[in-house]
C-alpha cells in the first residue's frame, strides 16, 4: 500500500506533510470532457454528489503531484461530521470503487479543502480530477 498522507490547504493532519506556505500551482484546469464518466467521491461511507466537488491536479508547496478536492458548503459540513465522528479510525477515500488512500483522522477537518499528496504521478491525478469534474460546457458550481 502506498505511503500517503492528507493535508488540508491551510492545516494539516500530520506533521510531517505540512506544506511550506499554503499555496498549490494548478497545472491543470479540470473538466469533464465528453466520453469521461463521471467519478463519485465516497469518504468513509458517505458519497459526495458531484456538484458538491471541484478537484484539480496540483502540486503542494514540496513540488509533489496532489490532488486538492474543495467541497461546497454541503459537503464541508459532510466531511466535518465524518472526521468528527471517526476520530482515530482509517477512513478510506475512494473515487468510484477505486480506493486512492486510508489515512486515519486525528482531528475534524472543517472548511471543506484536503489536498491528497502521496507516491502520485501528476497523469493519474489529473485523470482522477477529470473524473471528479462538471462536464467542459458547464462550470462547477463551487468554482471562484
Amino acid at each position: 500500500m502506498r505511503r500517503l498522507c492528507l493535508t488540508l490547504a491551510a492545516l494539516s493532519l500530520l506533521p510531517a506533510c505540512e506544506p511550506a506556505d499554503d499555496t498549490l500551482r494548478l497545472t491543470m484546469p479540470a473538466c469533464r470532457p465528453p466520453g469521461i464518466a463521471q467519478g463519485i467521491l465516497t469518504i468513509g461511507e458517505t458519497r459526495f454528489a458531484p456538484h458538491q466537488v471541484q478537484a484539480s491536479a496540483v502540486t503542494d508547496a514540496t513540488g509533489r503531484p496532489a490532488l486538492s478536492i474543495r467541497l461546497d458548503e454541503t459537503g464541508a459540513e459532510k466531511l466535518e461530521s465524518i472526521t468528527a465522528a471517526r476520530m482515530g479510525d482509517v477512513v478510506p477515500l475512494r473515487v468510484d470503487t477505486e480506493t486512492i488512500m486510508s489515512p486515519r483522522v486525528l482531528e475534524t477537518i472543517s472548511g471543506g479543502e484536503i489536498l491528497v499528496a502521496g507516491d502520485f504521478e501528476m497523469d493519474e491525478l489529473k485523470a482522477l480530477a477529470v473524473r471528479l469534474s462538471p462536464p467542459c460546457d458547464q462550470e462547477s458550481p463551487i468554482a471562484n
